[in-house]
């Protein structure tokens, strides 16, 4: 055994893939295995595993010190997915020219964990070391067999979904076949129409409110509900996910990946192929919403990537979880920093939430009086700071409805008919921003456009492409001047409401932002009915 063998793999960063290369040497010193170069407490353990898996397949390990190298040396290896990629290197250097296929080791990419008894485990970000690997030009890849669903629909590559180890054995010692995958089904499979709970044909009335959601969706806009207990604000919210236009395949890919890195892909779910709408409770943790320190996994923030994030009764988390959303909201992405590492998950979500106005509900209610103090008010609703109503392009007050409304029988416009407005407003902005294009990594070699708007909906805009994108002529300006003066308008709630006011006028299909917009967009931000922000 003078020879070093090397076999291949790789671990993820977050979304990010590093490709890593074990080496296998052995020596004359006391048989041990030792593992080296920035493995984790899970990886070093990886050499008990290793044992155990070659002693329930009848090898005999030599009494030699057998060194597993992992390479780059800069790199922290963390995670079980390893194993087979230590375990192949081992069964080449101990079975030195008997191994069939040893020509073709340097293509192959090895993930799984091995369990005690050599049957194989399924491992957690698959998919984004899979589209990494394919990345660096890769093609085929030996995976658990309780993952195959995640790779079913991806492209030109080949993947060989084993149970145990002994056949890898049998297939490297003993050259017998293995199943290998190499068509990808047809993801329009997967996407199916969907049934929502609820519609917004079913809700009577609140024709305002129908008006802003639609605006909202249209251009990927946050919104804050503001009304009394039982006027509709969390009815309207679940509504909103039925009007969403659908993912395009890019975005399937791309949302996916988050949600394999945390485990949430299954043989019933192979892909996530509907927007995401992520509910959050009151009580929900900080490190729950932006990410685990400690694991470095996405969070709430990242599961809702691709659309809502929804945050009812907005006033009863506490106020140091609300201020954590203030950085993804504005930058599309959430950056995660702690001694294990730092990485950087996307966050482009669209921020949805609604309140009482008081504790107990009532504040400004025409029908029933409030019984706060003026105090209590300002306490209750000083746990949503300036910074982060900034950041919230619409400030709706829900209205009760008439009672007579409520039991009407004319019939409402329903989601499908609102979705439809909304999918016309998306077209006009997606032939806006088609010149602003990027190839992002996820997408490279999977079968699928490459192609993805870097800038796909008015709410991205950033400030130095918005007088471009939206010029505005000198009579709006004048107006939005004036407007902004009376309503102490922040920079930012500037540039927020000309963006809105955009995605009106694409609602309607109009090519230029008038005054007729602005004005809209400024009857978005109503803030009477708080204390201290009127």
């Amino acid at each position: 055994m003078t020879k070093i063998f090397k076999t291949k793999t790789f671990t993820n960063l977050g979304l990010q893939g590093y490709e890593i290369t074990v080496e296998a040497d052995a020596n004359n010193a006391l048989p041990s295995i030792e593992i080296i170069w920035l493995p984790d407490a899970a990886v070093r353990e990886s050499k008990e595993r290793l044992r155990a898996t070659f002693r329930h397949v009848h090898i005999t390990l030599p009494k030699h010190k057998i060194i597993l190298n992992l390479s780059p040396s800069d790199t922290k290896k963390v995670g079980t997915s390893l194993d087979l990629a230590m375990a192949i290197a081992i069964l080449i250097l101990i079975n030195e020219g008997k191994v069939h296929h040893q020509d073709q080791i340097e293509n192959f990419i090895f993930f799984w964990e091995l369990g005690l008894d050599g049957n194989i485990k399924r491992v957690n970000g698959l998919l984004p070391s899979v589209i990494n690997a394919i990345k660096h030009g890769y093609k085929h890849f030996f995976i658990p067999a309780e993952n195959m669903h995640e790779l079913e629909y991806v492209h030109d590559i080949n993947v060989y979904p084993l149970d145990n180890f002994q056949q890898v054995v049998e297939y490297f010692l003993e050259n017998k076949e293995i199943p290998i995958i190499t068509e990808a089904k047809n993801i329009h499979n997967l996407i199916i129409n969907r049934e929502y709970e609820t519609d917004f044909e079913h809700i009577k009335g609140q024709l305002l409110a129908k008006r802003a959601l639609s605006i909202a969706a249209a251009g990927l806009h946050n919104l804050l509900m503001v009304g009394w207990p039982g006027c509709g604000k969390t009815l309207l919210s679940k509504a909103l996910h039925s009007i969403l236009p659908p993912l395009t395949f890019e975005e399937i890919l791309e949302v996916s990946q988050i949600y394999s890195v945390v485990g949430k892909l299954t043989k019933q779910q192979p892909l996530i192929t509907q927007r995401p709408f992520r509910q959050i409770h009151h009580t929900a943790s900080k490190i729950s919403i932006v990410g685990w320190w400690s694991q470095l996994t996405p969070g709430e923030v990242s599961l809702a990537h691709k659309w809502i994030l929804f945050f009812d009764e907005l006033t009863e988390f506490p106020r140091e979880t609300l201020e954590v959303l203030r950085q993804p909201i504005e930058d599309k992405t959430i950056v995660i920093s702690r001694v294990a590492g730092t990485i950087q998950y996307p966050a482009s979500f669209m921020f949805v939430a609604s309140m009482n106005p008081c504790k107990c509900g009532y504040y400004k209610d025409p029908v029933k009086p409030c019984i706060c103090s003026l105090f209590d008010i300002k306490k209750y609703q000083n746990k949503i700071s300036w910074p982060l109503l900034d950041r919230i392009d619409m400030i709706l007050e829900i209205p009760r409805e008439n009672v007579d409304k409520i039991l009407d029988t004319i019939p409402q416009e329903s989601s499908e008919e609102i979705r439809q407005k909304v999918l016309s407003a998306r077209k006009v902005q997606q032939r806006r921003f088609a010149n602003s294009t990027v190839i992002p990594a996820w997408g490279v070699g999977t079968g699928i456009s490459l192609h993805h708007s870097q800038i796909f909906s008015n709410s991205q805009i950033t400030s130095k492409d918005i007088d471009k994108l939206i010029p505005l002529d000198t009579q709006t300006k004048d107006f939005l001047k004036d407007a902004a003066r009376k309503l102490s308008l922040s920079p930012r709630v500037i540039h927020r409401t000309i963006k809105l006011a955009r995605t009106i006028a694409d609602m309607e299909w109009i090519e230029n932002v008038g005054i007729i917009h602005l004005a809209e967009a400024l009857q978005y931000r109503n803030k009477t009915m708080f204390v201290d922000k009127e």
